[in-house]
């Protein structure tokens, strides 16, 4: 007390103020997904399916390939969904001279999404345009050694993506990377998504033979990219995804900055609980969280058998439910469906963070406060995810967990 009160000690402007900020794991990779053709062979080619039943890829000694036996059979998709939003995809294939070869992540529907691809014939290696997959968003020049077994890696982190090539003989390698675009006219964080150029959170992985010679795969691997033992993982729509505003933004980021960054995401535009029961079935399992946070229904499909089925997935994995309510629509029909969800967590016991109250005009979980909203006045604005934000603390004791 002597020593505070002696003067010597006494604060001055030239005190430099440092918040506390807790040492975060660093990231890690998780497998979600492995096949190898070469020792598994049929089996392994059982995990993905001709898209639109078209033609026909084979196992040979070198890896899968495609037998040309119908050109409109050049895709090849994994039959599974993923759509954590940090994961890499890694492919281990055989490339000749003239063959052009291409990864993608398709949407939902399995149109459009990101594609990634090697032209071994111009000799590039190119991330093609969002939407427009007849159009490369970034090039660069790469020369591929015929009958050289290369290591394809595609990158997605949140709208962001990374297409790198190693030739696993030379050790040569290139890489090129394309990202989504914000229109920062109104300033801050209240910006709009100028253009998807790095894609959104697609689901369906799958693969491409375009031209020329059929490459060789020998391998396949998705990993998901985040800290150990995350203390949340999020799942829903285009809400949880973050459409219309920045990353940082997004209810789930800022839930994350008081969790010490224990946070992981797998939202997805246009998703329902039918492809949240699937995607939680491929994801949770192997990322092993405390908590599982579902925010589903603003695109319909809600049942009571069908959340009842997700809160006991859920609980079977070994993670604790928290099934929230949806924010309020402009039509008045979410607090139907907010209805159907507070009785199955008072049926159930599951937590429920209030996004309804955060986004009512004065409490009115009838009312939609437009000023929370963009001006579809269906996606939450980033003064809407921060209002929902908050409402983490309707789950008692969430952070006791926070390390």
């Amino acid at each position: 007390m002597l020593l505070f009160l002696s003067g010597s000690s006494a604060c001055t402007d030239d005190y430099e103020f440092l918040p506390y900020e807790p040492e975060k794991a660093a990231p890690t990779e998780t497998l979600l997904f492995r096949c190898d053709f070469l020792s598994d062979g049929e089996t392994a080619l059982k995990e993905f399916d001709n898209l639109e039943n078209h033609g026909s890829w084979s196992i040979e000694e070198r890896g899968l390939y495609f037998d040309g036996a119908s050109e409109s059979a050049i895709y090849l998709g994994l039959n599974r969904r993923i759509t954590f939003e940090e994961r890499v995809t890694r492919v281990r294939v055989s490339l000749f001279s003239d063959t052009r070869f291409g990864l993608h992540w398709l949407e939902r529907d399995g149109k459009g999404g990101s594609l990634f691809t090697v032209d071994a014939a111009a000799g590039t290696l190119n991330i093609h345009k969002f939407g427009a997959e007849d159009k490369i968003e970034t090039s660069i020049p790469f020369p591929v050694e015929n009958g050289h077994v290369y290591m394809l890696e595609a990158v997605k982190s949140f709208r962001s993506n990374t297409f790198t090539i190693t030739d696993t003989e030379t050790g040569a390698s290139a890489s090129v990377a394309t990202a989504s675009e914000l229109d920062s006219s109104s300033g801050g964080n209240s910006v709009e998504q100028n253009e998807f150029k790095g894609g959104r959170q697609n689901n369906l992985f799958g693969m491409r033979h375009l031209s020329g010679k059929s490459p060789f795969v020998k391998q396949v691997e998705i990993v998901a990219s985040a800290a150990p033992e995350p203390l949340m993982y999020l799942i829903g729509n285009s809400i949880t995804e973050g459409d219309l505003v920045r990353e940082t933004a997004r209810y789930g980021a800022i839930m994350a900055s008081w969790l010490n960054g224990r946070v992981v995401f797998s939202g997805q535009s246009g998703s329902t609980i039918d492809g949240v029961l699937v995607r939680i079935a491929n994801e949770v399992p192997a990322l092993r969280p405390k908590f599982v946070m579902v925010t589903i229904g603003t695109n319909g499909g809600n049942t009571r058998e069908k959340l009842v089925e997700l809160v006991e997935r859920i609980r079977e994995y070994g993670s604790i439910p928290v099934l929230n309510r949806i924010p309020v629509k402009s039509d008045g029909s979410s607090d139907l469906i907010n209805e159907t969800i507070a009785s199955v967590c008072e049926e159930l016991e599951v937590a429920s963070c209030r996004f309804d109250l955060a986004t009512a005009f004065e409490g009115d979980t009838r009312r939609q406060d437009t000023s929370l909203f963009q001006s579809d006045l269906l996606h939450p604005n980033a003064e809407g995810h921060y209002a929902m934000a908050k409402r983490l603390f309707d789950i008692p004791g969430i952070l006791l967990y926070a390390k």
